[in-house]
This record gives C-alpha cells, sequence and structure tokens, in this order.
C-alpha cells in the first residue's frame, strides 16, 4: 500500500504545472491552460493522502513497531491529512480558473492570500510528513525490515531541495519546477524502496514460518 500511495503522490506532482512556483498571476495562468490536468492532479492527490493513511494503520496491524517507527506512523498520517489539504488548495485554483470566473483583483488577492497567510494552516500538517517518513523508516531500519537506503534518499532529497532553494533564490540558474520534481522523485521512491522492501519482508517471514524447524529435520532425518 505504501507503494501505491507514493506513486500516486509522484503523479499527482508530475500532472500539477510548473510546480513549486509560488507567483499567484503565474499560477492562474497556467491552471487555466492545463485545467483538466490540474483536476487529475487534485483527485490522484485526495487518493494518495487516503493509501498513505491506509499503509498507515496496515503497518500498525502488521508490524511491531519501535517507538521510533511509530512516531514516524503518527507524522506521517498527519502529514497525510496535509496532502489531502493541499488537494483543495490546489482544487480553488482550478474553480477560480474557470470560463465563468473572471480572473480579475479580487480572485488575485484570494489566490494570493492561499499562497501566503493561508500557508499557516497548511505547512504544520505538510512538514510531519517529511519528518514521519524519516523517523518510519529509521525505525523500520532498527528493526532490519529494511535497509538504511530509504531513509538516506529521503535525507538527500531534503538536503537537494534546501540548497536548491538556496541557488535558485541567490542565482536563479536553477529551474523551480526541475528542483521540485527532483526532490519530489527521490521523496518517492525512497517511499516505494521501503514499501518493496517491506512485502520482500513479508515474503521471507512467511515462508521462514512454514518452513520445518531444524530441530525437526534432525528427527525426520
Amino acid at each position: 500500500m505504501l507503494v501505491l500511495a507514493a506513486t500516486c503522490f509522484f503523479a499527482s506532482w508530475w500532472l500539477m504545472p510548473d510546480p513549486g512556483t509560488t507567483d499567484t498571476t503565474h499560477i492562474l495562468d497556467i491552471v487555466k491552460q492545463s485545467r483538466i490536468q490540474v483536476l487529475y492532479s487534485v483527485m490522484i492527490q485526495i487518493a494518495s493522502s487516503v493509501l498513505y493513511t491506509i499503509a498507515a494503520f496496515l503497518l500498525i496491524r502488521n508490524r511491531r513497531l519501535n517507538t521510533t517507527a511509530f512516531a514516524g506512523i503518527i507524522l506521517l498520517a498527519i502529514g497525510a491529512m496535509g496532502l489531502c489539504a493541499d488537494a483543495f488548495f490546489h482544487l480553488l485554483a482550478y474553480y477560480m480558473t474557470g470560463n465563468a470566473v473572471t480572473i480579475q483583483q479580487d480572485v488575485i488577492m484570494v489566490m494570493n492570500y492561499m499562497q501566503t497567510d493561508a500557508l499557516l494552516f497548511l505547512v504544520p500538517l505538510l512538514l510531519p510528513f517529511i519528518a514521519g517518513s524519516i523517523l518510519l523508516t529509521a525505525g523500520l531500519d532498527k528493526q532490519t525490515a529494511i535497509s538504511k537506503w530509504p531513509r538516506r534518499t529521503i535525507i538527500a532529497a531534503l538536503l537537494i531541495g534546501l540548497a536548491g532553494a538556496v541557488v535558485t533564490r541567490s542565482s536563479g540558474t536553477v529551474s523551480g519546477a526541475a528542483l521540485s520534481m527532483m526532490v519530489l522523485a527521490l521523496f518517492s521512491i525512497a517511499q516505494i524502496h521501503a514499501g518493496l522492501q517491506l512485502i520482500r519482508k513479508r515474503s521471507v517471514d512467511a515462508i521462514n514460518a512454514f518452513s520445518i524447524p531444524a530441530t525437526l529435520q534432525k528427527v525426520y532425518k
């Protein structure tokens, strides 16, 4: 389920035109040019938030998690709520660029508010998504359920994003959209990798559970 959630997460941002931009007028222009694409992105992003929540419950049910992994699950679930809320920000932009709506100063003011003050409500829900992913992969690594690479990839994505943002703001030589997609791709790959390793671990555990113990093998011999 984590693999599917991460795949949908990346697909939703892949469909969004020029991800990472915060210029209000530019956002309205590009959304108006790609409204159907944006609508599909919204639906997939909402689906990904649901899948992340289901994945969190399944991990709690199927595995005995240590404290670190359990804290990661909690934060990841909070982050899933943030993803869903963010999707409705995009849905608002979709409806505000409809043919029946005239993009005038009032519309721009509302959209500008959604890109500034309203982020004070959204960002606290989104940040746990990143922190939760790091803690979850770290906790599962401690339990030898997955390798260290998913956590390292997430941290690498975060560092690339921070460094790229500094370079973009200071010199403008790096494309914001390209940087955003690179970070999102690494983040999604890390979660997919973790999910695949969990599937493999569960399969190995199931095979071992049904195999004949070594002591019984000696008896049969």
